[in-house]
């Protein structure tokens, strides 16, 4: 692997099936995909390559593999381009490669046409005129040329020294026999490539490649359309005591012209601080739509809160998919709106059958417009440490406030917030104005917790399904503050043979089951019964704990209802047979088939998986799943067992030669030891 550039691959139907993320893994950021061949071949799998690889975020195209005495370029550039040769400027997809090289087919006459020697049988002007001709095809088709592949030997025997390609992007194939950063010459055409193939043996999947560049070059080779737009006006808007900075305009993202695009725009106050606010730009704008044929829902119109007066700068951006683009900054000034005043009063507990809150009371004026309620926003922190913040809307009766100030009595804020835990907290409030901010000071309170909830943990067992495995957990949980309330049990996995798990696996369980046992002895009400199941899949000492949650509001706990271990142990391997194997002929079409039995004698009651192993005469193995699932009484008698364990499978063959047959019982439990060999045949066709 070259120590430069940007690793990437391409693939064809050879590569049908490729683990993209894999490749991702292993640093590839781009790939190219075989689309087509001559006029007469699309690969099956292009669909699935091409998406699979844009899915983990490579930049991805297409290249055709040129057979230039078969049809003319611009037949065969319009063939690729109608099946997947395309491109456009969305930043992930590459230029379209004309793949042109070794004649694949020499001296090959196939349904009766004759493939010529490793230069089509053609001179080098007519390669460099086809190459042209496909050439200009693909771009009138797409707007961009197409790449070129090749080896420099065949290029230079087949085309000689030909010139006038330099327009055309190079990736060339040169595989060095040791580690080196060195891809040899290159045609006369060009002073370097784009693209280097230098292995056709990994690391990659197909042939591996490495782009001549940093990802951002990268990036531009794959092109993209940038965003654009106007910021035509920025104003001060006022509603009641509100005060905004409203600016207007419209922005599109040429890369994406149908959908409505974001506009930033970043407000420096007075105090120097710059604020940044993302809108989607998708007002109604005709007038856009008649200039420049974009749409009519690209327009920007919003508004942005001021806090203080000053002079005010405003900068637009316009968000692309790829780069964003500036669209001017305008400057506003905005005067003058007094400073608030307020007081905030108390801060109590108030505590109700299904809630505890905090009640603050106090008020709050903003003298840049009396005659309407303002906000007072507190802050409230909680045991954790954590802030959260809250905004009361100051518009309650408070005679005494327009006694003393004269400027109304609807200014009071009485306003609860319901808490989560038990603990230390602080309130901190400022009554908020249009251009500033006044703090109305802090307060602090503690606030008890409800008692914790009980219950028992009665049992732990093991329940098997095909393939699955749980632990169980059974017992009963109940919150004494309220009884008649349904509770939850949290049930994790603490230990594996003897290890501490420490992110263990959880699963929560709602105790509304009937546990009258329990009602008697407590001489309460409601269900209070749990059962939890938590997947498991490998045997083992297993170590199993469950905590109590309660519905109280601030209840204490989780109460811990304890630990329980289970050993989960191996089942056996299956067992079975394999008790014949034959090839049959039919209508000419010959088939391979199998008979026999398997069962998992752990979980005999379900009908598992038989997997069939097939040694073809050309070396080559292949597998395929089948189910036992038919009747065999004579197995059942002779094992004393349940269920359908027998199995017949078919599969066509086409070669001649032998073969070897091999049949495997598939576990269906899943701790079983071994899924067994039935048995092997070896046959000829």
């Amino acid at each position: 692997m070259p120590t430069f550039g940007v690793q990437g691959l391409d693939v064809s139907y050879y590569q049908s099936s490729v683990d993209w993320q894999q490749q991702w893994n292993m640093g590839a950021r781009f790939a190219y995909v075989k689309a087509s061949e001559g006029n007469y071949y699309t690969n099956p799998a292009y669909s699935s390559q091409y998406q699979g690889s844009r899915n983990v975020g490579m930049i991805r195209g297409a290249y055709h593999f040129a057979i230039p005495n078969w049809s003319s370029g611009a037949d065969q550039a319009t063939y690729f381009v109608n099946n997947g040769g395309g491109w456009s400027p969305d930043g992930y997809t590459l230029p379209p490669v004309l793949d042109f090289e070794f004649n694949p087919y020499e001296g090959r006459t196939i349904n009766g046409f004759y493939f010529g020697n490793t230069c089509y049988n053609m001179s080098p002007g007519q390669l460099a005129a086809w190459v042209q001709d496909f050439g200009n095809t693909v771009r009138s088709m797409t707007g961009r040329l197409p790449m070129i592949y090749t080896n420099t030997s065949w290029w230079n025997q087949c085309l000689g020294n030909q010139t006038g390609f330099g327009d055309y992007p190079l990736w060339v194939a040169a595989y060095p026999g040791s580690p080196t950063n060195d891809a040899g010459a290159v045609p006369a055409s060009w002073a370097t490539y784009s693209v280097w193939q230098y292995s056709s043996t990994g690391p990659m999947a197909g042939d591996s490649n490495v782009w001549n560049g940093d990802y951002a070059s990268l990036q531009r080779f794959a092109g993209v359309a940038l965003p654009t737009g106007s910021f035509d006006d920025l104003s001060v808007v006022k509603n009641g005591s509100d005060v905004s900075l409203r600016a207007r305009g419209w922005s599109v993202d040429l890369a994406n012209i149908p959908a409505s695009n974001q506009t930033h725009v970043y407000v420096t106050g007075p105090d120097g601080t710059t604020t940044g606010y993302p809108w989607t730009a998708d007002a109604y704008r005709p007038d856009v739509n008649n200039v420049f044929g974009y749409g009519s829902s690209h327009g920007f119109d919003g508004k942005i809160p001021i806090t203080k007066s000053g002079n005010y700068k405003a900068c637009a951006y316009s968000i692309g998919t790829f780069d964003n683009t500036s669209l001017g900054c305008k400057s506003i000034t905005a005067s003058g709106v007094e400073a608030p005043i307020g007081n905030f009063e108390s801060l109590s507990e108030v505590r109700t059958a299904d809630k505890v809150s905090l009640q603050l009371k106090g008020w709050a004026v903003d003298l840049a417009n009396p005659a309407a309620s303002t906000y007072a926003d507190t802050y409230i922190t909680g045991p954790d440490g954590t802030t959260t913040g809250y905004r009361m809307t100051a518009n309650t009766s408070r005679p005494d406030v327009q006694t003393v100030t004269g400027l109304g009595s609807n200014h009071g804020f009485d306003y609860q917030v319901t808490l989560t835990a038990p603990g230390n907290y602080q309130a901190c409030t400022y009554a908020i104005g249009q251009n500033s901010n006044l703090s109305l000071g802090c307060k602090n309170i503690t606030i008890g917790a409800s008692p914790a909830p009980i219950g028992s943990y009665d049992a732990l067992s093991l329940v098997q399904a095909p393939n699955t495995a749980n632990l169980q957990l059974t017992g009963w949980t109940l919150d004494p503050s309220y009884p008649g309330k349904i509770n939850t049990v949290s049930t994790y996995v603490s230990a594996k043979d003897g290890t501490p798990i420490a992110n263990p696996v959880i699963a929560t369980a709602t105790a509304n089951l009937a546990r009258p046992d329990v009602n008697a002895a407590l001489n309460t009400i409601g269900n209070h019964g749990y059962q939890a199941q938590i997947a498991i899949s490998a045997p083992g000492n297993y170590s199993v704990c469950a905590k109590a949650v309660g519905v109280a509001p601030l209840a204490a706990g989780p109460t811990a209802l304890g630990c329980r271990d289970i050993t989960v142990r191996p089942t056996p391997p299956t067992m079975g047979s394999l008790d014949t194997a034959g090839i049959q002929v039919s209508n000419g079409q010959a088939l391979l088939t199998t008979q026999g039995w398997t069962l998992d004698p752990a979980m005999p009651g379900f009908s598992n998986p038989v997997h069939v192993y097939i040694s073809y005469p050309d070396g080559t193995t292949k597998g395929y799943p089948f189910t036992a699932n038919l009747k065999r009484s004579d197995v059942n008698a002779v094992l004393q067992t349940i269920g359908d364990h027998g199995y017949s499978t078919t599969v066509a063959i086409t070669a001649r030669g032998k073969y070897s047959v091999c049949t495997y019982g598939v576990a269906v439990s899943p701790f079983s030891t071994n899924n067994s060999q039935l048995g092997c045949r070896s046959l000829t066709y």
